[in-house]
């Protein structure tokens, strides 16, 4: 016959397997973060671009600044449709980069730390898990 473990081993199991599950319930929502980050590179990718238009819009607004203190129509006129074509791209890139953009918490994590805590409850109620 085999001589039963006592309390005190049966007690460092249980705080070994606790500290594992924390450790592997907190490793759960780096990952996730890691693959929602992954997701929003293309989208940042697009604000850059729509960030290059506005650059390039703000250097269309000084060529019309130069062009109107210089008072030559056709000049002001130009630089004011270059403005206006920036903006337009700024406008549109940046709005497909916002689209693109995934903002959510780490959704997997959660439901499943609400699973365990009703497994648990369950568990300690001594009912069963529904």
């Amino acid at each position: 016959m085999y001589e039963r473990p006592g309390y005190r081993t049966l007690l460092g199991r249980i705080r070994d397997n606790v500290r594992v599950y924390i450790r592997k319930q907190l490793e759960l929502p780096r990952q996730e973060i890691a693959e929602i980050v992954r997701a929003n590179v293309r989208a940042l990718m697009w604000l850059g671009v729509a960030l290059a238009f506005a650059l390039g819009a703000l250097m269309a607004l000084v060529v019309l600044v130069i062009a109107l203190i210089a008072i030559v129509l056709p000049w002001w006129a130009s630089a004011l449709a270059v403005l206006l074509l920036f903006l337009l791209g700024a406008g549109l890139t940046g709005f497909r980069g916002y689209k693109r953009l995934e903002l959510r918490g780490p959704t997997r994590s959660i439901s499943s730390w609400k699973e365990t805590v009703r497994w648990a409850k369950a568990r300690l109620l001594g009912r069963t898990a529904s």
